[in-house]
């Protein structure tokens, strides 16, 4: 146990030593404060820009209206709130004229609307319609607009215009006693934490180990320290520096969001109610058990290469049952009623990425919590077992490319 800790010491210290990590630390932490101030400083150039009544002077919309269809209500556009200014005119310009307002940066986008065979037809003008298609305005606004003209050309009055347009209530009444719909997205936003996390930790141990088989210092390791040892102590060491790395990206988004940023932007969207001290335990807990099953993984594919620009390549099969691990657990969240949430809870591959989102919405019980923390730690053993054996046997390994069937000798051995 001491050569253990010895050899995770070492390794954290030297970790922490490194440029790049001190470098990759320093940018992702002042990213996460710019990120928080994002909102403010949209709000700073937002001030300093000229404006029509409280709408920037490039964000307008031209509509053209030539024959009157909508018996000049769409100047209740403007009255919608939907952060643009809309000019309504009769005057119908041509394409190229369209195009140099377009250029000139005058228009954001122009609307004509014509009436072909009985039928409104609404021609959306644009720069360029991207891969999504997208439009700053949305066309059933139109459609509703038109349908309030129609319905008082039949004879309608305001009062009843207003009734037939009311929408109906709808409601989803949650039966569980969680709050899943208010903290979906920081569960899934916690969800992308772990995976950065937990691979990229798990990935270091592979790196190092390679590192270490090809250099002089593990000349020096094999006489004093057990095989055992060092795979155990490097991933503690890295685990080590990696809960240092969550736990500082975690306060500093914390702080970043108490002092920084706009809480009116988040109302109803992310509920931060559900972060409670048993919450943040069970993460730790997963995060640990999950890095440390990776890890061990990853230590066996270091052990098996001779060169460390061979480590990402061999490591592409691993980074490939990563995600399927990290979409199991993703993609089993947007549906939180599905069966498919308990697979993703219980196999190892995903636990430690669908766990902790699911215990924040309250959607599992203390029994399959213990199951899937029982069923990972034994997963744990059997891949340390293995990784160590690998590992033991192929420490000395300077240059034989391994194939499965000598990994199998190796492991019989």
């Amino acid at each position: 146990m001491k050569d253990t800790l010895i050899v995770a010491k070492f390794t954290a210290i030297e970790m922490m030593k490194k440029k790049a990590f001190k470098i990759t630390m320093a940018i992702l932490l002042i990213g996460i404060i710019i990120g928080f101030n994002i909102p403010n400083i949209v709000n700073l150039f937002k001030k300093d820009s000229p404006d029509i009544g409280g709408i920037d002077s490039g964000e307008v919309i031209l509509v053209m209206d030539e024959d009157d269809i909508y018996k000049g209500s769409l100047e209740s556009l403007n009255q919608m709130h939907l952060g643009y200014l809309f000019e309504i005119t009769s005057e119908v310009k041509t394409k190229e004229e369209l195009k140099n307002l377009l250029e000139e940066k005058k228009i954001e986008a122009a609307i004509k609307v014509s009436l072909k065979e009985s039928e409104v037809k609404l021609d959306y003008y644009t720069e360029s319609i991207g891969l999504t298609g997208y439009t700053l305005v949305d066309s059933s606004i139109f459609s509703d607009l038109y349908k309030n003209v129609k319905l008082s050309e039949y004879g309608l009055t305001e009062e009843e215009i207003i009734e037939v347009n009311t929408p109906l209530s709808f409601e989803v009444i949650e039966l569980h006693d969680g709050k899943s719909g208010a903290i979906l997205t920081i569960a899934m936003f916690l969800c992308m934490i772990l995976f950065f996390a937990i691979y990229y930790c798990a990935y270091q141990v592979a790196s190092s180990i390679t590192v270490e088989k090809t250099s002089k210092l593990m000349d020096t390791l094999i006489t004093s320290v057990s095989p055992k040892s060092i795979v155990v102590g490097k991933t503690l060491g890295i685990g080590f520096v990696g809960l240092v790395q969550v736990l500082a990206v975690i306060i500093t988004a914390f702080v970043s969001y108490q002092m920084f940023f706009p809480k009116e932007l988040i109302v109803g969207t992310i509920d931060l109610s559900s972060v409670t001290l048993g919450f943040a335990l069970v993460s730790i807990i997963y995060f640990i058990l999950g890095y440390t099953f990776y890890a061990f993984i990853y230590a066996l594919t270091g052990s098996l290469v001779s060169k460390p620009e061979d480590v990402q390549q061999a490591g592409g099969l691993i980074s490939i049952v990563v995600l399927i691990g990290f979409y199991l657990a993703y993609f089993s969240m947007l549906n939180p009623a599905s069966g498919f949430n308990n697979v993703a809870s219980l196999i190892p591959l995903s636990s430690a990425f669908s766990v902790p989102a699911r215990y924040m919405t309250g959607a599992v019980g203390y029994g399959e919590l213990l199951l899937s923390i029982s069923i990972l730690i034994v997963s744990i053993v059997i891949v340390a077992y293995i990784s160590i054996k690998i590992y033991s046997n192929a420490i000395l390994n300077y240059g034989t490319k391994f194939n499965i069937k000598t990994m199998i000798e190796m492991f019989k051995r």
